[in-house]
């Protein structure tokens, strides 16, 4: 207590409150990161294999996964650890990480009122995040080089393909859509290659055909109406 009466915390109140959102998130981030661990996520690197398999099948389980759930839950178990010595508290409460967060949520005061947490915020929320990237990891960036033009150039495909292809290869192709190959071919500027076609088969272009044609013949502007 102070001299006021008052309690002193050791953790001002915008940290404690940033500590109670990362606390009341943990529960479902636990469930998505299980998932994870046990290879039923999306997203994610894929699993170690099994070796000495003729199948060469992945195993149902992550290891860089389960270490990053086994460092939040240790993290979770040195906070309550440390306040229930401090404040002379018995901690009855559930063993598992949702229920170690949800306690240390519900005794966010006396976790504040602990010396020595004045790093809880920044260690739990490190933790916290190297979870999320497990469970959700940041988007893959591709990086066009020349060889890879020149080997999408050399490509023969149907006009979805080649749009689907031309947004991966960015500006000035990612105009390159279906309608404008279209247009390519109704004014003569690009053909397909030979056939045989069967009646429901797909016309196919080569890529740098067409990527040649739509930089050669710019596209027209809609005028507007006044």
């Amino acid at each position: 207590m102070t001299s006021d009466g008052s309690a002193h915390l050791y953790l001002e109140v915008d940290a404690l409150r940033e500590l109670a959102e990362l606390l009341a998130g943990i529960p479902d981030l636990v469930e998505d990161l299980a998932d994870s661990v046990n290879g039923r996520a999306r997203l994610g690197a894929a699993n170690t294999r099994l070796s000495g398999r003729t199948s060469d099948q992945p195993l149902p389980f992550s290891v860089g996964a389960a270490r990053v759930r086994d460092h939040l839950h240790a993290s979770l178990i040195g906070w309550v650890r440390l306040v229930c010595e401090q404040r002379a508290l018995d901690y009855s409460g559930p063993t598992s990480t949702a229920g170690l967060a949800a306690w240390l949520r519900t005794n966010l005061i006396a976790l504040a009122m602990t010396e020595g947490v004045e790093s809880a915020p920044a260690d739990i929320r490190a933790a916290v995040e190297a979870a999320e990237r497990v469970v959700c990891p940041p988007a893959q960036r591709f990086v066009v080089d020349a060889a890879s033009v020149e080997a999408a150039r050399r490509a023969r495909l149907n006009v979805s393909g080649i749009a689907i292809l031309a947004q991966e290869l960015g500006d000035p192709f990612r105009t390159v859509t279906v309608r404008r190959i279209q247009t390519l071919r109704d004014a003569g500027k690009v053909a397909p290659v030979p056939g045989p076609w069967a009646p429901d088969w797909p016309e196919l272009f080569l890529v740098g055909d067409v990527l040649d044609a739509h930089l050669k013949y710019p596209m027209r502007r809609r005028k507007s109406t006044a």
